[in-house]
């Protein structure tokens, strides 16, 4: 009588299998997917465009469409000193000195686009940090109640540049509502 203390033959073991990995993964940049339904996290939902669109940038929180309200002369601040702070902060931007979205809070959504197009525009030489714009002058002409345009002239050191914008006053401030480079 034998007796086999050990393993059992390998005739008895069972043979391994090839099983392709479960998709856990969502698809890669390259590969093409199917439409799913938005998702939404957290309280903030946003719309993005399906992929077949062309991009556009992605705006979180744009400035509100200003209601135009009739300005009163006796209500509305002088514009003369809000259009020179102005004129030296937009300077700055189209110089490449400061970031256009701090200029978030007083320009239209139509400025704000314009002036993050040509941003660093004004900066001439591209080494070396920004050089700091400079206004040389500013006129102020009311056309109406509520609404002035300004044009201004900005030493970039190189040269001097022409800026012409429109400020008008809006929600209990006066707020940009067009710019023209020159």
């Amino acid at each position: 009588m034998t007796t086999t203390l050990g393993p059992a033959p390998l005739q008895s073991a069972r043979r391994l299998r090839l099983l392709p990995a479960p998709a856990l993964d969502g698809p890669y940049d390259d590969e093409p997917h199917e439409a799913a339904p938005p998702l939404v996290d957290g309280s903030l939902a946003l719309s993005f465009p399906p992929p077949s669109r062309v991009a556009v940038p992605l705006r979180l929180v744009p400035p509100a469409a200003a209601q135009r309200a009739a300005a009163s002369p006796a209500l509305t601040p002088d514009p003369r000193r809000w259009a020179v702070r102005l004129a030296q902060a937009l300077a700055e931007v189209l110089a490449g000195a400061r970031p256009p979205h701090q200029l978030a809070d007083v320009a239209s959504l139509d400025v704000l686009h314009l002036i993050e197009r040509n941003a660093g525009r004004l900066g001439g030489q591209r080494t070396g940090p920004p050089t700091q714009p400079r206004v040389a002058s500013v006129r102020v002409s009311e056309p109406r109640p509520g609404a002035a345009e300004a044009c201004a002239v900005v030493d970039t050191g190189a040269r001097r540049r022409a800026l012409a914008f429109r400020i008008e006053w809006l929600q209990s401030q006066w707020r940009c509502t067009a710019v023209h480079i020159g």
